[in-house]
């Protein structure tokens, strides 16, 4: 059995894999400080099912201030997903959390990990960090955000304490979705839309801008291969994405056909930061990990249209 250390344990992935471990038999000892940033409550109730399980421990804690020499062991696996998320919120003087958090943040898990000599440290980047060339043609470290910077330098930060021996892989997730996503993200937001009541869906540009959406419980097979049978030596970062691209309007209209009823929409112009394109380079992982999505876009709509329905309106 190993003992998994889950940093954002009470946010949207980390309750699911905690969950996951939780089933497979694995001590977790997840570490959330509960940050106001959104719902609190939202995310005591992500924790409801692994706080039922007498092999998970909970420490109410923050990433940049909790002392990892006291709780970390040399046959741990870290699952370090903590951070700041959100291009748009990264902006102006919101950097500073993305600084001070998914930094500052991780170069502390990455030094008491390397101190403790851990099995090994899974750590959450992002397709932000490839601004607009994450495309077919090809891709590149150039993200247009300042949170794509945050974590650009969180990886840079890994191949420093990789040098000094410790074991590590970044994962590169690609618009994630499914049950729990937080409120600020569009799957979230068009359903919300679409089922009874006012709230209206910011539809930012034209609609034809494409990402490839990744269904959470794909993300979370992936992350548990990565911290439990990749091979220590590597470090190569690893794009996770769902296999397929398909621009908002498609999704919109995927959500209009799963609801059965017309998505309320208010249009804005596009944002800073915002690519007009993600496509994942997925031959990686597939050849070291055996991993590749399974879950269809219209399948894990409905799974998290299912969940958002219950959760809203319980009477549908």
């Amino acid at each position: 059995m190993t003992r998994a250390i889950i940093t954002g344990v009470a946010g949207f992935i980390g309750s699911h894999l905690s969950e996951e471990l939780l089933r497979r038999g694995h001590k977790v000892i997840g570490i959330d400080n509960f940050d106001p940033w959104y719902d609190p409550d939202s995310k005591h109730r992500n924790l409801s099912q692994s706080l039922d399980n007498a092999s998970f421990e909970l420490i109410k804690s923050d990433i940049r201030t909790f002392d990892f020499s006291s709780l970390l062991q040399s046959n741990d696996t870290v699952f370090h997903l903590a951070a700041r998320p959100g291009v748009q919120d990264s902006w102006g003087n919101g950097f500073l959390d993305n600084v001070e958090i998914n930094i500052y943040g991780t170069q502390r898990i990455f030094e008491a990990a390397l101190s403790a000599n851990v099995k090994k440290v899974v750590f959450a980047s992002s397709s932000s960090i490839y601004g607009s060339t994450a495309t077919k043609e090809g891709r590149r470290i150039q993200p247009i955000s300042p949170y794509g910077v945050s974590k650009a330098a969180c990886e840079q930060l890994a191949t420093v304490y990789h040098e000094r021996g410790l074991s590590l892989v970044p994962l590169r997730y690609f618009t994630v979705y499914g049950p729990r996503q937080r409120p600020d993200m569009a799957m979230n937001r068009l359903f919300r839309a679409s089922l009874p009541g006012s709230y209206r869906f910011p539809l930012r540009g034209d609609g034809t801008q494409s990402r490839e959406f990744t269904f959470v419980e794909d993300v979370v097979e992936a992350t548990i291969r990565a911290g439990l049978h990749l091979d220590d030596s590597q470090l190569e970062p690893l794009d996770i994405g769902g296999g397929v691209s398909a621009s908002l309007n498609e999704v919109i209209n995927m959500v209009q056909e799963i609801t059965g009823s017309k998505t309320r929409i208010d249009n804005y112009p596009l944002p800073p930061g915002d690519p007009k394109v993600t496509t994942a380079s997925t031959a990686s992982v597939k050849s070291l990990l055996g991993w590749e999505a399974t879950t269809s876009l219209m399948d894990g709509l409905k799974k998290q249209h299912l969940s958002l329905a219950q959760e809203l309106v319980p009477t549908l």
